[in-house]
Protein backbone atom coordinates (compact mmCIF):
# COMPACT_ATOMS: atom_id res chain seq x y z
CA UNK A 1 0.00 0.00 0.00
CA UNK A 2 1.35 3.46 -0.66
CA UNK A 3 0.13 6.57 1.26
CA UNK A 4 1.15 9.65 2.15
CA UNK A 5 0.69 10.68 6.10
CA UNK A 6 1.41 14.57 7.27
CA UNK A 7 2.70 15.26 10.45
CA UNK A 8 1.66 18.93 11.63
CA UNK A 9 3.70 21.21 13.38
CA UNK A 10 2.72 20.68 17.17
CA UNK A 11 2.60 17.14 16.83
CA UNK A 12 6.41 17.14 15.87
CA UNK A 13 7.15 19.09 18.75
CA UNK A 14 5.11 15.83 21.07
CA UNK A 15 7.47 13.19 22.57
CA UNK A 16 4.88 10.80 22.78
CA UNK A 17 3.04 11.49 19.38
CA UNK A 18 6.63 10.55 17.77
CA UNK A 19 7.29 7.35 19.78
CA UNK A 20 4.02 5.99 18.80
CA UNK A 21 3.64 7.44 15.33
CA UNK A 22 7.47 5.63 14.88
CA UNK A 23 6.08 2.03 16.63
CA UNK A 24 2.82 2.58 14.32
CA UNK A 25 5.18 2.43 11.30
CA UNK A 26 7.02 -0.43 12.60
CA UNK A 27 3.48 -2.63 12.85
CA UNK A 28 2.48 -1.87 9.24
CA UNK A 29 2.28 -4.52 6.75
CA UNK A 30 3.86 -4.20 2.86
CA UNK A 31 3.35 -0.19 3.18
CA UNK A 32 5.33 2.26 1.56
CA UNK A 33 4.97 5.66 2.54
CA UNK A 34 5.86 9.28 2.32
CA UNK A 35 5.96 11.40 5.10
CA UNK A 36 5.14 14.99 5.22
CA UNK A 37 6.49 17.36 8.03
CA UNK A 38 7.73 20.91 7.65
CA UNK A 39 9.12 23.07 11.18
CA UNK A 40 7.96 22.59 15.02
CA UNK A 41 8.52 24.62 18.14
CA UNK A 42 12.14 24.20 17.66
CA UNK A 43 12.34 26.70 15.22
CA UNK A 44 10.96 29.16 18.09
CA UNK A 45 14.04 27.96 20.33
CA UNK A 46 16.02 28.77 17.78
CA UNK A 47 15.32 32.09 17.25
CA UNK A 48 15.80 32.66 20.90
CA UNK A 49 19.50 32.03 20.31
CA UNK A 50 19.72 35.08 17.81
CA UNK A 51 18.81 33.12 14.48
CA UNK A 52 16.66 35.22 11.95
CA UNK A 53 13.70 33.67 11.47
CA UNK A 54 14.11 32.62 7.98
CA UNK A 55 17.19 30.90 8.99
CA UNK A 56 16.15 29.13 11.66
CA UNK A 57 12.92 27.75 9.54
CA UNK A 58 15.55 25.66 7.41
CA UNK A 59 17.80 24.70 9.90
CA UNK A 60 14.96 23.14 12.12
CA UNK A 61 13.27 21.54 9.70
CA UNK A 62 16.52 20.18 8.20
CA UNK A 63 17.51 18.82 11.75
CA UNK A 64 13.81 17.55 11.89
CA UNK A 65 14.31 15.51 8.87
CA UNK A 66 17.35 13.55 10.25
CA UNK A 67 15.80 13.28 13.68
CA UNK A 68 12.64 11.81 11.99
CA UNK A 69 14.80 9.32 10.22
CA UNK A 70 16.68 7.88 13.25
CA UNK A 71 13.41 7.71 15.30
CA UNK A 72 12.18 5.53 12.94
CA UNK A 73 15.61 3.33 12.39
CA UNK A 74 15.43 2.57 15.98
CA UNK A 75 11.94 0.57 15.45
CA UNK A 76 13.61 -1.44 12.79
CA UNK A 77 11.97 1.20 10.36
CA UNK A 78 14.13 1.37 7.21
CA UNK A 79 13.57 5.35 6.04
CA UNK A 80 15.45 7.82 3.91
CA UNK A 81 15.23 11.36 4.62
CA UNK A 82 15.64 14.44 2.40
CA UNK A 83 14.11 18.33 1.70
CA UNK A 84 12.57 19.10 -1.06
CA UNK A 85 14.93 21.35 -2.77
CA UNK A 86 17.27 18.44 -2.95
CA UNK A 87 18.25 16.81 -6.00
CA UNK A 88 15.35 19.32 -7.54
CA UNK A 89 12.70 17.06 -6.32
CA UNK A 90 10.12 19.75 -5.82
CA UNK A 91 10.63 23.08 -7.37
CA UNK A 92 8.32 25.93 -7.27
CA UNK A 93 7.63 28.19 -9.64
CA UNK A 94 5.20 31.01 -9.21
CA UNK A 95 2.24 29.26 -7.47
CA UNK A 96 3.14 25.90 -9.22
CA UNK A 97 4.88 23.02 -8.05
CA UNK A 98 7.04 20.72 -9.83
CA UNK A 99 7.81 17.29 -8.17
CA UNK A 100 9.92 14.88 -9.75
CA UNK A 101 8.23 11.06 -9.72
CA UNK A 102 10.98 9.53 -11.00
CA UNK A 103 12.88 10.37 -8.15
CA UNK A 104 10.28 9.46 -5.59
CA UNK A 105 9.50 6.30 -7.18
CA UNK A 106 13.02 5.02 -7.45
CA UNK A 107 13.24 4.44 -3.99
CA UNK A 108 14.04 0.93 -3.14
CA UNK A 109 10.75 -1.13 -2.09
CA UNK A 110 9.92 -0.84 1.35
CA UNK A 111 11.58 2.07 1.75
CA UNK A 112 9.84 4.97 3.20
CA UNK A 113 10.62 8.24 2.09
CA UNK A 114 10.73 11.53 4.73
CA UNK A 115 9.77 14.32 2.86
CA UNK A 116 10.16 18.13 3.96
CA UNK A 117 8.42 21.08 2.83
CA UNK A 118 11.53 22.73 2.38
CA UNK A 119 11.15 23.45 -1.76
CA UNK A 120 13.35 25.45 -4.22
CA UNK A 121 11.78 28.66 -4.97
CA UNK A 122 13.32 29.42 -8.59
CA UNK A 123 11.26 32.83 -8.98
CA UNK A 124 13.12 33.69 -6.26
CA UNK A 125 15.92 31.71 -5.98
CA UNK A 126 16.06 30.45 -2.57
CA UNK A 127 14.96 27.95 -0.30
CA UNK A 128 11.39 28.16 1.13
CA UNK A 129 8.48 26.19 2.85
CA UNK A 130 5.42 25.50 1.51
CA UNK A 131 2.01 24.43 3.14
CA UNK A 132 1.92 21.10 4.47
CA UNK A 133 -1.40 21.02 2.95
CA UNK A 134 -0.75 22.10 -0.35
CA UNK A 135 1.78 20.05 -0.70
CA UNK A 136 0.19 16.64 0.14
CA UNK A 137 -2.11 17.78 -2.56
CA UNK A 138 0.54 18.26 -5.43
CA UNK A 139 1.76 15.07 -4.20
CA UNK A 140 -1.17 12.97 -4.03
CA UNK A 141 -2.06 14.12 -7.54
CA UNK A 142 1.37 13.70 -9.09
CA UNK A 143 1.82 10.61 -7.26
CA UNK A 144 -1.72 8.85 -7.67
CA UNK A 145 -1.99 8.67 -4.16
CA UNK A 146 -5.47 7.91 -2.75
CA UNK A 147 -4.85 7.47 0.62
CA UNK A 148 -3.13 10.68 2.70
CA UNK A 149 -3.20 10.46 6.02
CA UNK A 150 -3.90 13.11 9.10
CA UNK A 151 -3.96 12.90 12.71
CA UNK A 152 -6.51 14.01 15.31
CA UNK A 153 -5.17 17.48 16.64
CA UNK A 154 -5.45 16.83 20.14
CA UNK A 155 -4.35 13.53 19.68
CA UNK A 156 -1.06 12.70 22.06
CA UNK A 157 -0.64 9.25 21.20
CA UNK A 158 -1.53 8.25 24.73
CA UNK A 159 -2.87 4.62 23.69
CA UNK A 160 -6.03 4.93 26.17
CA UNK A 161 -6.63 8.52 24.09
CA UNK A 162 -6.03 7.25 20.83
CA UNK A 163 -8.49 4.08 21.49
CA UNK A 164 -11.39 6.01 22.85
CA UNK A 165 -11.05 8.47 20.68
CA UNK A 166 -11.72 6.67 17.93
CA UNK A 167 -15.02 4.72 19.56
CA UNK A 168 -16.10 8.09 20.46
CA UNK A 169 -15.67 9.38 16.78
CA UNK A 170 -16.64 6.68 15.06
CA UNK A 171 -19.78 6.46 13.30
CA UNK A 172 -21.33 9.02 15.32
CA UNK A 173 -19.50 11.94 14.36
CA UNK A 174 -20.57 14.35 11.48
CA UNK A 175 -18.08 15.75 8.68
CA UNK A 176 -18.06 19.13 10.21
CA UNK A 177 -17.33 17.59 13.99
CA UNK A 178 -14.18 15.84 11.89
CA UNK A 179 -13.05 18.96 10.05
CA UNK A 180 -12.56 20.41 13.90
CA UNK A 181 -10.27 17.79 14.91
CA UNK A 182 -7.95 18.27 12.02
CA UNK A 183 -4.92 20.54 12.55
CA UNK A 184 -5.65 24.14 11.58
CA UNK A 185 -2.84 23.91 9.74
CA UNK A 186 -4.08 21.32 7.20
CA UNK A 187 -7.54 22.74 6.62
CA UNK A 188 -9.16 22.62 4.25
CA UNK A 189 -8.50 18.97 3.99
CA UNK A 190 -6.10 17.83 1.27
CA UNK A 191 -8.04 15.60 -1.79
CA UNK A 192 -8.25 11.92 -0.63
CA UNK A 193 -7.18 12.39 2.92
CA UNK A 194 -8.35 10.08 6.14
CA UNK A 195 -8.47 11.25 9.78
CA UNK A 196 -7.52 9.02 12.45
CA UNK A 197 -5.56 7.90 15.33
CA UNK A 198 -1.53 6.50 15.37
CA UNK A 199 -3.01 3.57 16.67
CA UNK A 200 -5.40 2.99 13.37
CA UNK A 201 -1.81 3.85 11.73
CA UNK A 202 -0.07 0.76 12.51
CA UNK A 203 -3.24 -1.31 11.11
CA UNK A 204 -2.52 0.01 7.74
CA UNK A 205 -3.38 -1.11 4.84
CA UNK A 206 -6.12 -1.52 6.75
CA UNK A 207 -8.02 1.73 6.75
CA UNK A 208 -11.04 0.84 9.35
CA UNK A 209 -10.21 2.72 11.71
CA UNK A 210 -9.79 6.21 9.76
CA UNK A 211 -12.66 8.90 9.02
CA UNK A 212 -12.57 9.53 5.22
CA UNK A 213 -12.60 13.50 4.91
CA UNK A 214 -12.67 14.10 0.87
Amino acid sequence: MKYIAVIDYDRLDHPLFMKSFSEAMGQQKDCSGIILHGDSGYTDRLIQTGMMREDAVVRSTSDLNHRIVALLADNGVSAVGVNGYQKNIISLSGPKLTIDRHWIDSRPPGTHLILSNLVRDESNQKITPVSLRVLADALSARLECGTVILFFREDSSDSVFTDSSNQKTNGTKSRGDLLGMVPEELLPPPQNSYLGTTHAFGNLPDVSGFHRLS
